[in-house]
């Protein structure tokens, strides 16, 4: 708990109502995301780490008749994606439970990759990258959305400072800020052969509705930065 408000940890939550307020949270940052994807119809499209599938059927819909490809290692996440996805009668979508930083993609399959916040956790992101640029296609795009460094979200900082001493440094692969180095990140990706590598810096506030309770009692309002890069 931090000041009296609950926590939602994406790794513990597994109930429809839980994995959906997570892409409530993102809302806000993924609309920039989705002004910057330029799907076009007919493009093949994998949206990496796609959790319970908002962004990959956004593109489904952009890419129709083209057909879409969400990657995540959660299978409750994937779960909630078909179930989602089956609702909304998109027939053009399919998932699959995997890790994209070996995943075996079809070399050259897609027009478009596209992440929301679904990159920052490999263990080897040269390789990740390395492995994400063959499976596009000559010309295609790479259009990703990672958060700043830490020290420049708010709410990240409200949780160190409720851990206290107790606050750790996260392990190698679980770091939601590796990839918070403007530098370090464009040369991974024009290591990994990406070019006209390039970024945004992009602002938001969480989207918790916070009106009917006092500041100190809500997790709402808190700034939130992120990165848009595109190649």
């Amino acid at each position: 708990m931090i000041a009296g408000c609950r926590v939602h940890s994406i790794a513990s939550v597994t109930s429809p109502t839980g994995l959906d307020f997570y892409d409530a949270e993102l809302r806000a940052h993924h609309e920039h995301l989705r002004v910057a994807y330029g799907i076009s119809p007919g493009d093949e499209v994998v949206d990496i780490g796609c959790g319970t599938g908002l962004t990959t059927r956004e593109a489904a819909r952009a890419a129709a008749p083209g057909r879409v490809l969400g990657v995540d290692v959660s299978e409750p996440m994937l779960e909630r994606a078909r179930q989602v996805t089956a609702a909304e009668r998109l027939d053009n979508v399919r998932y699959e439970l995997g890790d994209a930083q070996v995943h075996r993609f079809d070399p050259a399959g897609f027009d478009v990759a596209i992440s929301r916040f679904g990159t920052m956790f490999f263990s080897d992101p040269a390789a990740a990258f390395a492995n994400i640029a063959a499976a596009l296609r000559p010309e295609a795009r790479l259009v990703l959305l990672v958060w700043q460094r830490g020290e420049h979200n708010e709410w990240a900082r409200a949780i160190d400072a409720a851990l206290g001493d107790a606050a750790q440094p996260p392990p190698r692969g679980a770091d939601p800020f590796s990839l918070g180095d403007a530098e370090a990140t464009a040369s991974i990706l024009e290591a990994a052969g990406f070019d006209d590598v390039r970024f945004e810096d992009v602002e938001s506030r969480s989207s918790t509705d916070t009106t009917s309770m006092p500041r100190s009692r809500s997790c709402g309002g808190f700034r939130t930065r992120a990165r848009l890069w595109r190649a």
